[in-house]
């Protein structure tokens, strides 16, 4: 049997993974979305429980190198079971939600559409995390924990913690977007 026999058997066509490939980065960034989104943050003091972290970063450069799906995965399983682990409970299933919504839609955008498809995906992700976070806090953690709970940020905790999700996901795709570009540079002839 030739080499070329071999390798034919065990690579994806062209711009598409394996899925042993797929399934190792999904594991590999839903780690990283969860150590960085553990580790490098800082308390949003006026909402309690809520913190400013850099796990956007992450999220991004897994949507746009590796698509929809390991964006998703890595977004919204990464950083639900952080919010989990540091007594987030009433936000972790809603995170599960806003964070692997921002990695699906982040990723699919990118691979589905032309032109500047990175500032739509960017702009279109972004979104949904600003938002969903606000319909969160104003709405539906009250639900969980109670109106009058000290838990609950409400209208207003929703409000003063939209600047800081606007300032998180800007930074997130501003440092996401020239690492995601080097790593398809590089990985091109291996992995794309």
């Amino acid at each position: 049997m030739s080499t070329s026999n071999l390798d034919s058997g065990t690579r994806a066509p062209k711009g598409r993974h394996t899925p042993v490939l797929t399934i190792s980065m999904m594991a590999m960034f839903t780690a990283l979305v969860f150590v960085i989104t553990q580790f490098a943050w800082v308390p949003i003091s006026v909402v309690p429980g809520q913190r400013f972290d850099a796990g956007d970063i992450i999220i991004f450069i897994a949507a746009w190198t590796f698509g929809p799906l390991v964006g998703g995965f890595a977004g919204g399983v990464g950083s639900s079971l952080s919010d989990a682990l540091v007594g987030g409970a009433p936000y972790w299933p809603f995170t599960l939600v806003i964070k692997g919504l921002e990695g699906t839609i982040a990723g699919l955008v990118y691979q589905r559409t032309s032109g500047s498809r990175l500032k739509l995906s960017w702009l279109l992700a972004s979104l949904i995390m600003v938002g969903g976070y606000f319909i969160t806090n104003a709405e539906f953690i009250g639900l969980i924990v109670g109106a009058n709970s000290t838990l609950n940020p409400g209208l207003i905790g929703g409000l003063v913690e939209v600047p800081f999700d606007i300032v998180q996901v800007a930074a997130g795709g501003i440092i996401a977007r020239p690492v995601s570009l080097y790593l398809k540079r590089a990985l091109s002839s291996t992995l794309f």
